[in-house]
C-alpha cells in the first residue's frame, strides 16, 4: 500500500499537467513596430561667404625704447611726467643731468678753437709773404718748406681738430638733457633725483613707448593662413576683442604683413595686425576700449571670399567629415562632405552635398541605413 499510494499521485499529477498544456490557449502574435524617429532638417542652399580666422595675441607697442645716458652726472632735475605710467610728448624733457662740467669742457674748446683760428690766420699771412719773397729774389723752383705749405696745412688741421672737439662738447653738453623721442609714455625708470650716474649704453635708466600704433602677432597654422588672401593690397579689417568677453570688441585694426617665416617647433606662422592710437578711448567707443600694453587680446582676421559653399551649423557634423541627409522617401542615409574650414559654430562645405537637399541637424539615438524619419521641423540655411 505504501509503494502504491506515491506512485498513483505522480501519475494523476502527470495527467493533469499534460492536459493543461492540451488545454492552454494560443497566443496572438502581435508585429513590432518601432517608433519613427523625429528630426529636424536644414535645406542647404550654396552661398557666397567671407572667410574669418580666429587667433589671439599680446598687444605691444610698435615701439619701445631702453633710454640710456651718454655722459656721466648727477641728476638734478626730474620731469612730473617722468614716472611708470606718465604720458610724454616729443621732445619733452625727462631728466636733466648736472650740465657745469660740460659747459666748462664747451669754452674751453671754443677758446682752443679761437687759438687755432688765429695761429691759422698768422700762417696763412706768412705763407703769402714767403711767396712774395722767393718771387722778389728766389730762383728756380721753391721747396714746399720755403713756401710754408705743410705749416698753412698744419694750421688748418688744428682748426679742423678744435671745431670738433668744440662740436663733441657741445653735444655732450646737449646730452645733459634727457627728451623723450616720441609721443609715448614711461613704462619704467630707475633713477632718482640727486642719483649719479654713468655713461654705460648697456645699463638703461629707463624705458618709454609709442602710443600712435601697436601690433599683435597672432600665430596661425598653414591651413589658417591659407584662408587669407595675400595677392591682393585690399585692406584687410582685424576685429580686436577682449579675452575674457569674447563679444566684447575693442578694436578694429588691420593686417600689416606675415612674418618670413615658420616657427620649426610649432609649426605656426604669424600675422601682424596693427592697431592705430591704441592706448586711448575713442568717443564712439565705451571708455574701457582702450587697450594696455601686454594685454592678451583675441582677433578676428577678414579672410578671402568663396563662392557656392555650405554653410552648417557644426553640430550638424557625425564625426569627422560626415552628415546624415533626408532622401525624398524620408529615409535617413549618411554622406561624406569636403570640408573647407570649420569654427565651434560653422562648418563650411564645398563638396558631397547639392542645392536643396536636407540636412539633419538633431541628435539621432541609433542610426540605421536608410531607417524612416518624420519630420518635426525644417528651416533652410541663410534663415
Amino acid at each position: 500500500m505504501k509503494v502504491i499510494l506515491p506512485i498513483f499521485f505522480l501519475a494523476a499529477a502527470a495527467v493533469l499537467t499534460g492536459l493543461l498544456l492540451y488545454l492552454k490557449p494560443e497566443a496572438e502574435e502581435a508585429p513590432v513596430e518601432r517608433p519613427l524617429t523625429r528630426v529636424e532638417v536644414l535645406t542647404v542652399e550654396p552661398e557666397g561667404v567671407r572667410l574669418t580666422v580666429r587667433s589671439q595675441g599680446t598687444v605691444l607697442p610698435e615701439a619701445e625704447t631702453a633710454l640710456s645716458v651718454e655722459v656721466a652726472g648727477r641728476v638734478i632735475e626730474l620731469s612730473e611726467q617722468f614716472r611708470a605710467g606718465g604720458r610724454v610728448e616729443e621732445g619733452d624733457l625727462l631728466f636733466r643731468i648736472d650740465p657745469a662740467d660740460y659747459e666748462a669742457a664747451a669754452a674751453a674748446r671754443a677758446a682752443e678753437l679761437a687759438e687755432a683760428e688765429l695761429a691759422l690766420a698768422q700762417e696763412k699771412a706768412l705763407a703769402e709773404q714767403a711767396v712774395a719773397d722767393w718771387e722778389a729774389m728766389g730762383r728756380g723752383e721753391a721747396s714746399t718748406l720755403t713756401l710754408r705749405k705743410p705749416q698753412l696745412a698744419r694750421a688748418k688741421a688744428l682748426v679742423a681738430s678744435a671745431e670738433a672737439a668744440l662740436e663733441k662738447a657741445r653735444r655732450d653738453l646737449a646730452r645733459t638733457e634727457v627728451r623723450a623721442p616720441y609721443d609715448g609714455r614711461v613704462l619704467s625708470k630707475s633713477i632718482d633725483l640727486g642719483q649719479y650716474v654713468a655713461a654705460n649704453p648697456a645699463n638703461p635708466v629707463a624705458v618709454v613707448f609709442a602710443t600712435d600704433r601697436a601690433e599683435i602677432r597672432l600665430p596661425l597654422t598653414e591651413r589658417e593662413a591659407d584662408y587669407i588672401d595675400l595677392r591682393t593690397r585690399e585692406v584687410k579689417k582685424v576685429r580686436i576683442f577682449a579675452n575674457e568677453a569674447p563679444e566684447r570688441l575693442l578694436r578694429v585694426g588691420r593686417l600689416a604683413r606675415f612674418e618670413a617665416t615658420i616657427d620649426p617647433l610649432s609649426r605656426l606662422t604669424y600675422a601682424v595686425a596693427v592697431v592705430e592710437d591704441p592706448f586711448r578711448p575713442k568717443p564712439d567707443q565705451p571708455a574701457g576700449a582702450a587697450l594696455r600694453r601686454g594685454q592678451f587680446v583675441r582677433a578676428e582676421i577678414e579672410g578671402r571670399r568663396v563662392e557656392d559653399v555650405f554653410v552648417l551649423p557644426r553640430y550638424a557634423l557625425r564625426g569627422t567629415d560626415t552628415v546624415y541627409l533626408l532622401t525624398d522617401e524620408n529615409r535617413l542615409v549618411t554622406r561624406q562632405v569636403e570640408i573647407l574650414k570649420s569654427d565651434f559654430e560653422n562648418v563650411f562645405i564645398t563638396g558631397g552635398l547639392a542645392p536643396g537637399e536636407k540636412v539633419v541637424t538633431s541628435p539621432v539615438a541609433y542610426f540605421v541605413e536608410n531607417m524612416p524619419a518624420e519630420v518635426v521641423e525644417t528651416t533652410a540655411t541663410g534663415s
